[in-house]
């Protein structure tokens, strides 16, 4: 059955360009509820809907106009009014209003109804722009806020897939010649679905040297690392390489997860000579260490509990130190952030050259939390006092275990193998971080066994956090063409999560 959902998160949409002009306060609707209208639909169906203006201090006008988002390729969108609404989806779209009175103390409403064509299909993005007018005076400051409501209508149709591109992939000088990963990745598909991306970087030794996250510009200013990409689109993910690369060869894999069931997999080998790329003070990026690395603990709901930081420097010279705490992503669940309280006056200190300081902070469990494992990090970052350049950085993971009734369900989500390199995409749905590995048992077409492989996360990855996604890989014998059957077993150390069979096509 075709569904509509409203979310009510208003951190999820964009409040779209401010405006200044001549004159002072406010006018007209203070705010609109919701910002975010979401629609499951069939050819054919007639949906309603409804904005709610919320009133301002004072008396005003409140204009309403259609808008289509365009996705650039930093990810972020800008709204255009449809070139030729005929074949646009803001021609579905009817409001009873398109001009409000809207009055003090005086919630207005405004009805909307969408008819899905009957050759319609896929993911459709309509911008509702709600724009109250400036008031007339004639001196003072003041600035106009325009709302952009997004009405996302996803239009079932069998057959339908979610698909993408990589188009590009390389390793390219920034601004300061710093080497960055750059990756383009075009939505091939009729809909929209988020996109996450890393790469990790080995040396001619298949040491591992460094796993970097790929993010848009746009998923980086909004602090996150999803992206979300609209059909059609193209967008640049960057990631920059930290570690010094010495001359030599090194050995790119790279990995996608778009949508439900999605993923790219592609490998490079890249040669690095003396002088490609600029990179920073080996002695500066090892400017202080903390003991411990990571917090992990069992609790129970309502429990309190202090913990202690120790900052040690390396270096002669005194840092401004600035830690904060950051949740894993927007909205998690499982977060623990809100739990941590750094016990010092501000979140920054001065740590002096090769010295010690320590730092406390309180986790306190609330009594109402459900049994499952909470995470977060406490983020530190360390300061040149002069030039505050920022010098160093690092992560420290927090894992709170609380309860006793921990449900590790296991979805797979996705497989692909190429080169010998079996890859698989596992979604954690439970309430728990799980350490998964896999078997595979591998038969032919003839129903013949001809090998097995053992999968385990990628190098320095820890787990899987409730509600996350992670790729297991691994070797696998030589295959010939055929079609195969695998038999995959996922276990975390004795326990066994999922036994799940997949077949695949070797060319």
């Amino acid at each position: 059955m075709a569904r509509t959902w409203i979310r009510k998160r208003n951190l999820t949409v964009m409040l779209a360009l401010i405006f200044w002009s001549a004159a002072v306060g406010l006018a007209g609707a203070a705010g609109v509820r919701p910002l975010v209208i979401e629609m499951d639909v069939r050819p054919g169906d007639v949906r309603d809907f409804e904005i709610a203006l919320i009133p301002g201090s004072s008396e005003g006008m409140v204009d309403l106009t259609l808008y289509e988002p365009v996705q650039l390729l930093s990810g972020g969108l800008v709204y255009k009014l449809p070139e030729n609404q005929a074949f646009s989806a803001t021609s579905w779209v009817t409001l009873d209003n398109y001009t409000v009175r809207v009055y003090p103390d005086q919630e207005s409403k405004v009805a909307g109804r969408v008819r899905v064509p009957f050759s319609a299909s896929g993911s459709h993005t309509v911008i509702i722009m709600v724009e109250p007018r400036p008031p007339e005076m004639s001196s003072g400051i003041t600035f106009q806020v325009r709302y952009a409501v997004r009405l996302s209508i996803r239009v079932e149709r069998p057959g339908l897939r979610q698909t993408a591109e990589l188009e590009e992939f390389s390793l390219e000088p920034g601004d300061n010649g710093q080497p960055i990963v750059r990756a383009v990745v075009k939505n091939t598909s009729a809909w929209d679905y988020l996109v996450e991306g890393e790469v990790t970087v080995r040396d001619a030794e298949r040491r591992l040297v460094e796993r970097i996250t790929l993010v848009s510009p746009a998923a980086s200013n909004a602090e996150t690392q999803a992206t979300r990409l609209y059909p059609g689109a193209r967008v640049e993910f960057l990631g920059e390489v930290t570690k010094r690369l010495l001359p030599g060869e090194y050995s790119l894999r790279l990995y996608f997860r778009y949508g439900n069931q999605g993923q790219i997999v592609r490998n490079e080998v890249i040669s690095i000579s003396e002088g490609d790329f600029h990179f920073p003070n080996a002695e500066r990026a090892g400017a202080f260490s903390l003991i411990p690395e990571t917090i992990e603990y069992a609790a129970i709901a309502g429990e309190r509990k202090s913990h202690v930081l120790e900052f040690v420097s390396e270096i002669a010279d005194s840092v401004r130190i600035v830690a904060e705490p950051r949740s894993t992503d927007a909205d998690y669940k499982y977060s623990s952030m809100e739990w941590v309280q750094l016990r010092m006056a501000g979140n920054e200190f001065e740590l002096p050259g090769r010295r010690r300081t320590r730092l406390g902070l309180t986790i306190a469990v609330p009594r109402d939390t459900a049994d499952g494992s909470y995470h977060g990090n406490i983020v530190v970052q360390a300061y040149d006092l002069v030039t505050q350049e920022l010098l160093a950085e690092k992560t420290v993971p927090i894992s709170v275990f609380v309860g006793e009734k921990f449900d590790r369900t296991v979805e797979l989500r996705a497989i692909s193998y190429g080169s010998r390199e079996l890859v698989i995409d596992l979604y954690n749905a439970g309430n728990v971080v799980i350490h998964p590995q896999a078997e595979v048992m591998i038969r032919n077409s003839s129903g013949d066994f001809v090998g097995r492989a053992e999968l385990t996360l990628p190098e320095g990855e820890k787990g899987i956090l409730p509600l996350r996604r992670q790729r297991l890989e691994g070797r696998t014998p030589f295959l010939e063409p055929d079609s195969y059957e695998l038999e995959v077993t996922v276990r975390d150390g004795a326990t066994e999560l999922l036994v799940v069979t997949k077949e695949i096509e070797v060319l």
